[in-house]
């Protein structure tokens, strides 16, 4: 089981960078959603420091304003990030690493 760094509010750290549309803050069905994802995943004792969340934003004119969202969460044991990617309802659709984060059962580019 994964272990959070500090309190539990943390699961609802959010990423704030003023004049940003694409950070927003989470709806609480999207925490949920990145809370059991994050039980689903084989992170042994590895520790989440942070997680911020990303609107994905509709790049056309037409349809919903924002398509999806991402969590991105920093682990202690690595240099990148778990990403979580989840439709505009916050179903996941796929969850991966970046940088040197290695999961076993999850993609990594």
């Amino acid at each position: 089981m994964y272990r959070l760094l500090a309190a539990p509010a943390l699961l609802l750290m959010l990423a704030t960078t003023p004049g940003s549309p694409a950070l927003a803050q989470v709806d609480p069905q999207c925490a949920d959603a990145t809370e059991a994802e994050l039980q689903r995943l084989p992170l042994g004792d590895d520790t989440v420091t942070s997680i911020q969340y990303e609107r994905k934003l509709n790049p056309r004119d037409q349809g919903p304003e924002v398509i999806g969202m991402r969590a991105w969460v920093r682990l202690q044991s690595c240099t990148g990030y778990l990403v979580i990617d989840m439709t505009r309802s916050c179903f996941v659709r796929q969850s991966y690493t970046r940088g040197n984060c290695v999961i076993e059962g999850v993609t990594q580019y």
